[in-house]
């Protein structure tokens, strides 16, 4: 700890007493306090039992090196737009301002127990379709609560986002287009929802189309789509960059490719063994996969802890053998109550060492696995290893 951070606190303290201030000053507002181990302010309004919570960490990292004053204005209108109430909007205000948004699985669940997420279902492995409303200066999540009070379903409200959606992507595909050898990249001023287009049915293939050859979509963070063509070594040495700007981002979303597949629905782009792209990937697969597991991970594993639930939380690694690309392994321990990730493989750890790398679907098939509910990515609550005949037959199916 440095002299300033002894006598004034670290940056992050600083800034959130600069949040605290801002917030006990604006109207309505009846009470404010910091609460470091979330790195959040919560506010309460007048009248209001529960408080609105102003979340810090995605403005701290994007604010570190803007000078005071552009920080200070930034964090204004952070808390600005979050305490401005909206309690007047009914769903015919709100349904032509619906937009469907792409994030990683684990965004908006690292809360405390009983907190509610926003909306949201599966989109694409290890990513989530949530929906927001769009306003002048921001975006709401809508969260169940929210449905309650407006009388609709949660169909309606992704049905009514989606048709908002299609009308963005139209304008996109009306626009002009290079031809295929050139590399695109597409960054959101903030109310272009470019990100979202993945989830537009036949918008890539669209592009694909007007582009002259099949097209390779990365989103490494919320703002930014970067477009190339899938042939050629263009899409390899994209991943790099993409991996880059995917790990140093504060919003990030995936380091993954996506292509237009049958029908025009975007899947994950996963050229098979032997073509050129086929290690990198691999390698931006497991670091999706890897990284949302790490932040469940630490989630739940401080959770458990608060509450005295005596689970262990597994970890998931990346791993490499020569000449393999990269691939997930988690490791089952004997006689350990555990919630076990979904791996490409499972190594099985008891008193004698840890034995084998088994692929994921031969344990699957042998063993009687059921998702923890309410967890995403999936985790499998297990116990002791299966039965010595089931154990014999996964040792018959172990690659090393």
């Amino acid at each position: 700890m440095g002299l300033l951070d002894r006598f004034f606190g670290s940056p992050r303290d600083r800034f959130a007493a600069e949040a605290l201030r801002i917030a006990r000053r604006a109207p309505g507002i009846v009470r404010a306090a910091y609460d470091a181990e979330k790195f959040a302010v919560a506010a309460w309004r007048d009248g209001s039992g529960s408080p609105v919570w102003i979340y810090l960490a995605n403005v701290f990292a994007e604010t570190q090196d803007a000078r005071p004053a552009d920080r200070a204005a930034r964090l204004t209108q952070l808390v600005r737009i979050i305490l401005t109430p909206h309690d007047d909007e009914g769903w015919d205000e709100v349904r032509t301002r619906l937009r469907p948004v792409l994030r990683p699985d684990t965004f908006g669940q690292a809360g405390p127990m009983g907190m509610v997420p926003p909306l949201s279902r599966t989109a694409l492995p290890h990513l989530r379709e949530l929906v927001v409303v769009d306003r002048p200066e921001s975006m709401a999540y809508v969260t169940p609560p929210r449905l309650e009070e407006w009388g609709v379903s949660a169909d309606d409200v992704f049905a009514a986002a989606r048709q908002n959606l299609a009308e963005l992507a139209e304008q996109s595909l009306r626009q002009h287009w290079p031809d295929g050898n050139a590399m695109v990249r597409m960054v959101d001023s903030g109310d272009g929802y470019f990100t979202s287009l993945l989830l537009a049915p036949g918008w890539l293939a669209g592009v694909s189309e007007r582009m002259g050859e099949p097209v390779v979509a990365f989103v490494p963070d919320v703002n930014t789509v970067l477009l190339c063509p899938a042939d050629g070594g263009a899409a390899t040495a994209l991943h790099t960059i993409v991996e880059s700007e995917f790990s140093e981002a504060a919003r990030s979303i995936s380091p993954v490719g996506y292509i237009a597949g049958d029908g025009g629905r975007v899947v994950p782009y996963a050229p098979p063994a032997g073509h050129p792209a086929h290690p990198a990937a691999q390698r931006a697969r497991v670091l999706l996969t890897v990284t949302q597991y790490r932040s469940q991970t630490e989630w739940l594993s401080a959770q458990y802890a608060e509450h005295g639930i005596d689970v262990y939380v597994g970890g998931l690694l990346a791993a490499a053998a020569a000449d393999e690309p990269p691939f997930t392994v988690a490791s089952w321990g004997d006689g350990i109550e555990s919630l076990l990730p979904e791996a490409d493989f499972i190594a099985f750890a008891g008193p004698d060492g840890v034995w084998g790398r088994v692929p994921w679907d031969a344990v699957a098939r042998l063993v009687p696995l059921t998702p923890e509910p309410l967890l995403t990515p999936a985790r499998y609550r297990v116990g002791g290893w299966p039965a010595p005949d089931v154990m014999q037959q996964l040792r018959a199916y172990a690659v090393d």
